[in-house]
């Protein structure tokens, strides 16, 4: 494998990313890194909090389900500042409403040579981390997979794993090629997009319906499929972050939301990201969809009534 990977050389000979820091080492984070880490080639760095940090530190990192992983030792830190050297890729796969706090530890830890893959939800963080640490070494990118944190160290695996990223211009670049080699020796789904930023609309449609429907009613997303209703509101959904994506020069079409909607049925009781953190108690990630809409619409001058009414109803959830 090393061999392999040393023949994947640009012609300037850069050096391919080994030293890789995860920067939110839950269940997305979590599941990914423990990928990476079981390649020789890659040294991995896990970025966690709490009790998950310490049941890493102290019994390692299993993973459940359809993937059987234990690792341990696990290299877990709570401050990636404390780093003996700067990482050569970063992979923040924090909640969107902590993207400021990570660039905030991220900052004192990567050099100018550090690359940084987003697989966040959402649209804004990119951006944030694109005007703290510049373009050229933040890569645009998602990610689709069944996965929950059981337990301290503990992440359930469910299927549906695979990475998409690429650059803004959709040029197959040499940094966007050698993390997808890096991604595919740790046996992960990856792909470089040559449209990224509609392909990430693409998935903010998916999250903007699905994880803000059950996340607000506790519901699974087949049940969204058994209430006409409820099927309406998704439409709903999609016609306002429709009308937001051309606003912003991105064209989705009624058959993308056909495509993002209908897609699901075969998922059965899926539990959304979002319904997971309900039951758990855990904040809710609502404000990178359904706010996102409506500050995009606000200026725009678009009128987004069902999304403006969930971001009430999970600001009152969220005080209750």
């Amino acid at each position: 494998m090393y061999h392999q990977l040393e023949r994947y050389k640009s012609k300037d000979r850069k050096k391919l990313m080994q030293n890789i820091l995860i920067m939110g080492s839950g269940a997305v984070g979590g599941f990914y890194g423990a990928q990476l880490a079981s390649v020789d080639r890659f040294h991995v760095t896990f970025v966690a909090r709490g009790a998950h940090l310490k049941a890493m530190q102290g019994r390692g990192l299993r993973i459940t389900g359809l993937a059987g992983m234990h690792l341990h030792p696990v290299d877990a830190i709570g401050d990636p500042s404390t780093l003996e050297q700067p990482p050569d890729l970063v992979i923040v796969a924090v909640k969107s409403y902590d993207t400021l706090e990570a660039i905030r530890l991220l900052k004192p830890a990567v050099s100018t040579r550090t690359q940084i893959l987003t697989i966040q939800n959402g649209l804004e963080n990119y951006e944030l981390l694109s005007d703290e640490f510049g373009s050229e070494r933040v890569i645009r990118g998602f990610c689709k997979i069944g996965a929950e944190l059981t337990a301290p160290g503990v992440i359930d695996y469910r299927g549906l794993s695979s990475v998409v990223f690429g650059e803004e211009d959709g040029t197959p670049s040499n940094r966007v090629l050698q993390l997808q080699k890096i991604m595919e020796h740790a046996g992960i789904a990856a792909e470089v997009s040559r449209d990224i930023r509609k392909e990430a609309w693409l998935k903010f449609l998916w999250n903007g319906i699905f994880n803000m429907m059950t996340g607000l009613s506790g519901a699974t997303t087949d049940m969204i499929f058994d209430d006409e209703d409820a099927y309406a509101v998704a439409w709903q959904l999609f016609y306002e972050m429709q009308a937001v994506a051309s606003a912003e020069g991105v064209r989705i079409t009624d058959k993308d939301g056909t495509d993002v909607i209908e897609e699901t049925r075969g998922l059965g009781a899926f539990k959304t990201s979002t319904w997971q953190d309900r039951h758990k108690g855990k904040p809710l990630e609502y404000d990178a969809f359904c706010g996102y809409i409506v500050r995009k619409a606000t200026a725009y001058k678009l009128a987004v009534p069902v999304n403006q009414a969930f971001l009430a109803l999970y600001r009152l959830f969220e005080q209750s």
